[in-house]
C-alpha cells in the first residue's frame, strides 16, 4: 500500500513537470500540401508531422540532443 503511494506522488509530480501549450498556426495551401505529403513519415497527422518537423529542426540546428 505504501508503494502504492510513492508511485501515485511520482505519477503526480512528473504531471506537473509536463508542459503542454497548443499554438494557433497558419499554412497556406502549398504548405499543407508539403506537410500533408510528409504523412506516414514524420506521423499521421497533420499535429504530429508539424510537431516532428520542428523538433528535427530544433535537433539539427542545435547539433543534436544533450
Amino acid at each position: 500500500m505504501k508503494s502504492d503511494l510513492k508511485v501515485a506522488e511520482k505519477i503526480k509530480e512528473a504531471k506537473k513537470e509536463i508542459r503542454k501549450e497548443k499554438i494557433p498556426i497558419t499554412f497556406n495551401q502549398e504548405q499543407l500540401k508539403m506537410i500533408e505529403e510528409m504523412g506516414g513519415i514524420l506521423g499521421n497527422t497533420k499535429a504530429e508531422i508539424i510537431r516532428n518537423i520542428v523538433i528535427n529542426w530544433i535537433i539539427e540546428k542545435k547539433g543534436g540532443l544533450k
